[in-house]
């Protein structure tokens, strides 16, 4: 009993949390342009509660999961989906351009060509992973969380890099897949 209560507490607080996050980066960037520093801060702890919630559904970290084959796969994608948004991220160079505070222009190379966000479907890929490896019929909300949070993330910071960088992200865009698929 509770753990439901835990969980239920900790997927009441994702929402919350995260529809704040969303509102105040929103805000943020139609204010000043780009993120203050309050503002990369709630960014960054935006993805907290996802993370929290995960580990109730999974069972929290103290949880062995069974070896299996299975499990060998969960491993691989979490390592897979932690590389490949590590990358992502590091190809922006500067924590302070990765947070959205300082934009000297638009990234378009790398795994920037195939998906404008690789970042989160690294994270994606990682979570998958999580998922697989510690299977429970609950991994199916904690997967649409995730997809709900890094949508409605990718369409704020999509509205600010139109205004920023106008007809260049509409063509990008064009070319790009939001997600996943092939380049254009």
């Amino acid at each position: 009993m509770a753990h439901w209560v835990l969980l239920f507490a900790a997927g009441l607080f994702f929402i919350i949390f995260s529809t704040f996050s969303l509102w105040f980066i929103r805000r943020e960037y139609r204010l000043y342009g780009k993120l203050t520093w309050l503002g990369s801060v709630i960014h960054c702890a935006m993805y907290a509660p996802h993370a929290i919630l995960s580990g109730l559904i999974v069972g929290g970290p103290a949880t062995l999961p069974p070896m299996s084959f299975g499990t060998g796969i969960g491993i691989f994608l979490m390592i897979a989906g932690w590389s490949i948004t590590l990358y992502a991220m590091n190809f922006f160079r500067t924590f302070s351009r990765w947070l959205g505070n300082d934009t000297p222009g638009l990234t378009v190379n790398g795994l920037y060509r195939f998906s404008r966000n690789p970042q989160f479907v690294g994270y994606g890929i990682f979570f998958v992973g999580l998922y697989i490896t510690w299977w429970t019929p609950l991994t199916i909300i904690g997967m649409l969380a995730y997809v709900a949070l890094v949508y409605a993330v990718a369409r704020v910071e999509e509205e600010h890099l139109k205004r920023v960088y106008g007809q260049a992200y509409l063509d990008y865009c064009n070319r790009v897949p939001r997600f996943l698929g092939l380049p254009k």
